[in-house]
Order: C-alpha cells, then sequence, then structure tokens
C-alpha cells in the first residue's frame, strides 16, 4: 500500500513538471497553441465550465481578447486542414474524486460537453473540430487532486474579426433595408435576397464552414447558408439556432426562427432550385417559416434536435390578413373599435378584410362566424396561434352586452345615466353615449330607444340615417 501511494505520489508530481497532454488526433496547431502561456485564464467548476459554454454566443467563447490563436493544420476526420485555431484555458476546480488515470476521460467528457452546447449556436456552422488537453495537474496534501487545468481547442473556418467585420459592415447593412418591414415582408425579402444571384450552392461540395467565405467566394453549402441566416436573423433581433438531420439521405443544416412567440423552421438554401453550375434559378417559399409537419416531408431530424424541432406547430401564413385594424378610439392604453347592433364576427371579418384571422371572445366564450359581437367583447386579429393586436368592442346602443339593441339596454343606459353601472366598465358606457359627448344622458336614452324600435339606424360611417325622435313620413293614399 505504502509502494502505491509513494507512486501515486511520484506521478502527480511528473504531471505537475512535464505536463500530460491528451488529445484524439495529431494537430500540429494544436500543439503551437499548448506550448503557448495562455493569455487569459479562469478558474471554475466542470458545472460552471458547461454553463460558460451554454451560455455564451460565438463571438465570446472565440474572443480573441481571452484565446491564444492561430492559422495552423489541423486533423479534421484524418485530413490535414488549415483552419482558425483558437484554445481557451481553464483551471478546473472539483475534481478531489479524480486521479491522473482519469484524466483521458475527463478532457472527452469536457471535449462532449462543448459540443453539446454549442451544437445549437452559429459555432455549429463553422467549427471543424474540437479537442481538449488536460496540461497541469495540482495534487493536494494526502494524495488528492486539487486541480487541473484544461486546455480547450475549437478549430473553424473564419477568424472572429472578420466575422466581427461581416456583421458590422455587410449584415447590418441589409438588416437596416429590412427592418421598417412587417415580419411577414422581411422573411420574403431575406429569401429572395439571399436568392437573388449573389450565392450559388457550391458544386464541388467544400465545406468552407464560414458565412465570410460564403459573402467573399460567393459560394457555399449548408453550413454557409444556415450561418449566414443565423446571423442576420440575430441582427435583426430573432431568437435562433440551427438544427442538423438530412435530405435524401445526405447530411444537411437549417434554421429554427421564432416568429411572434412561435417556432418555425427555415431553409433558404432549399428555396432555390439549382443549375449544374449550382446557381439559383428561381425564388420560391416552400421552406419559409414551415411547420415539423411540413420540413419533415422532405427533411429528417437529427435525434438530439427532435424535441425542439417538433414545437413548430404551424406554417407561417405570409399574406391576406392585416397587422392591425384601424380602430376608433383609445381609452387608458385600451384601443377600441365600434360596431352596429347585430355585427356577427363574420361581420367584422368582412369588414376589416381579414377573413379567417378575426377572433372574438365574450362572456361565454369564443364566438362562431354568425354569432352576434357584443360590447365588451375582445377583438383579436389572431394568425397561427398568436395574437398579433387586441381590442375591445363597443356596439352602439348595445349597453348590456348582448350584441343587439332592445328595450333592455334603454333600462341599462337609464341606470348608468343613474350612477348604477353594475360594475360594468368602458366599453358598456362607451356603447350607450351614443351622441359621444362622454357621458351617458337622456338624449342617449331616447336615440337607443328609436334604434330598439327600429326608427333610428346608424350607418357603417356613424352618420344619422334617420334623426332620433323624429316622425317617419309615408304616403297615405285614402280608401
Amino acid at each position: 500500500m505504502k509502494l502505491k501511494k509513494v507512486i501515486a505520489v511520484l506521478l502527480a508530481a511528473a504531471a505537475v513538471l512535464f505536463s500530460v497532454p491528451v488529445s484524439a488526433a495529431e494537430s500540429p496547431a494544436y500543439g503551437v497553441l499548448a506550448a503557448e502561456e495562455p493569455v487569459y485564464q479562469r478558474e471554475l467548476t466542470l458545472s460552471e465550465l458547461e454553463e460558460f459554454y451554454i451560455m455564451a454566443d460565438t463571438d465570446t467563447i472565440l474572443d480573441p481578447a481571452e484565446c491564444n490563436y492561430t492559422y495552423g493544420e489541423v486533423s479534421v476526420g484524418g485530413v490535414a486542414e488549415l483552419c482558425h485555431v483558437y484554445m481557451r484555458t481553464f483551471v478546473i476546480t472539483d475534481v478531489e474524486d479524480l486521479t491522473i488515470y482519469d484524466m483521458e476521460a475527463l478532457a472527452k467528457r469536457i471535449v462532449s460537453l462543448v459540443k453539446r452546447s454549442s451544437a445549437s449556436k452559429y459555432l455549429k456552422c463553422i467549427a471543424k473540430t474540437y479537442n481538449a488537453r488536460i496540461s497541469r495537474m495540482v495534487q493536494a496534501p494526502g494524495g488528492v487532486m486539487d486541480s487541473v487545468t484544461v486546455k480547450i481547442f475549437i478549430a473553424c473556418g473564419e477568424k472572429t474579426e472578420d466575422r466581427q467585420k461581416l456583421k458590422q459592415e455587410y449584415i447590418a447593412g441589409i438588416a437596416n433595408e429590412l427592418m421598417p418591414l412587417t415580419d411577414g415582408q422581411r422573411f420574403i425579402r431575406m429569401n429572395e435576397l439571399m436568392l437573388d444571384g449573389r450565392f450559388r450552392y457550391d458544386m464541388t461540395y467544400r465545406h468552407r464552414c464560414s458565412a465570410v467565405s460564403l459573402v467573399n467566394d460567393g459560394a457555399g453549402v449548408c453550413e454557409e447558408y444556415a450561418g449566414f441566416t443565423s446571423l442576420l436573423l440575430d441582427a435583426l433581433g430573432y431568437e435562433n439556432s440551427v438544427i442538423t438531420g438530412e435530405v435524401g439521405g445526405v447530411a444537411h443544416m437549417w434554421n429554427l426562427v421564432n416568429v411572434g412567440g412561435r417556432l418555425y423552421h427555415l431553409d433558404i438554401l432549399h428555396n432555390g432550385p439549382i443549375n449544374a453550375e449550382g446557381e439559383h434559378t428561381s425564388v420560391l417559399r416552400t421552406y419559409l417559416l414551415v411547420s415539423e409537419q411540413t420540413i419533415t416531408s422532405t427533411h429528417t431530424i437529427s435525434d438530439i434536435y427532435i424535441d425542439q424541432a417538433e414545437t413548430a406547430l404551424y406554417d407561417y401564413i405570409f399574406e391576406g390578413y392585416p397587422e392591425e385594424l384601424p380602430y376608433d378610439g383609445e381609452i387608458n392604453g385600451v384601443r377600441y373599435i365600434f360596431a352596429k347592433s347585430n355585427t356577427t364576427l363574420s361581420g367584422l371579418e368582412e369588414l376589416y378584410s381579414a377573413a379567417g384571422f378575426l377572433r372574438v371572445t365574450g362572456k361565454n366564450g369564443t364566438l362562431g362566424g354568425d354569432d352576434a359581437a357584443g360590447s365588451g367583447c375582445t377583438v383579436d386579429i389572431y394568425v397561427n396561434g398568436v395574437v398579433l393586436a387586441s381590442y375591445l368592442l363597443c356596439v352602439r346602443g348595445d349597453a348590456d352586452g348582448d350584441g343587439l339593441v332592445t328595450e333592455n339596454d334603454v333600462a341599462d343606459a337609464a341606470a348608468y345615466l343613474l350612477g348604477d353601472t353594475d360594475g360594468r366598465g368602458d366599453p358598456f358606457i362607451l356603447a350607450a353615449d351614443l351622441d359621444g359627448n362622454g357621458t351617458v344622458t337622456v338624449t342617449d336614452l331616447v336615440m337607443i330607444a328609436d334604434i330598439a324600435e327600429g326608427r333610428y339606424t346608424e350607418p357603417e360611417d356613424g352618420g344619422d340615417e334617420t334623426e332620433p325622435g323624429a316622425e317617419t313620413e309615408a304616403e297615405v293614399t285614402e280608401p
């Protein structure tokens, strides 16, 4: 036992003095960086390390101020490639249960968590390979491991400074053009821009792993198209991620994007059919903000993304609905629209050219097409499960909220006149205030009674067709 303890102490001491690299493949660039003194080093636990990679964006992970950098040769799938290589250095402190014999497994575990945490980031589009080396182990008294120093390498297809310049100069210009547009218009235009001939599909299937190269070379494959799309979505403020799978048995990458609280699949590359030179011959919307059901008609989603991808429940509807309604007034930040007695949901849809995109909710639930909409109902522009805008409805003369004007409304309006609102708020008071002077008066009661008895009809524009309280004239023929 004593001999084993002595050997363990000697091995640990050797680790401190000579370092123990752990590497899956020969990559000269890793050796160059590993020999350098870290430009920045932070101390944390394994769980904090994982949190860092989960939370940090690509520019932070590959920050030149905190990473050692070189452009050199790396083994990618057994093939030597020139890459932009970044090395981050961490001191891991919660390793008291480990021995020096566990270091290779620890390095592999760290590589796995880095790859897993970056799987949905832009980093996924540009990273060619990952690696980790345990460069220093410190043993506390009693033979317990105190800490290990880990150097994490990511070999990429582009340099951080080049990506930042691309975002500031090229992508920002496109984002500024799209920003004034509505959501639907932005994505239609984005689709057109990316397929207008500035980019082509690289028929040599070279994986540059760089949105910078896509712009500079004018050519790329799915990683570049998905990566560029992700950067543009970032610039426009849309929460988004990348997703991988297959199309026709070939590995593929595309985007998921949150628009108005809903997730949609976005595969711009496959919206542009190509010719033999890889040039886009037309601009389609086949995969422009679509559901999981639509995308899986041709795409197979990788297992790790299935739960995320299945939350895309609807295809986005780009045309045929208003994004807001012309409203008649606003009180305390609440927007109101006014309607005539016996206006149905179908009537509102026709009035606002919004068939299929209005939801009217009253005290008894959601209205059907032929149900009368009453004062106090909520009118929503409702598209793919998302409320784009919301309004309260006032039906002129409908003081009780049933959508009709009857003698009951005269009684309710009289109660409002006397200050007894029975807990009813603005929509009902506004409905009873037909002359619009801000309060319910006797004049309003007379007008409501005239509507109830058919002596007065309010036209669409709110003007009078028949003077309230006036006798209607008719020709009388003596028998």
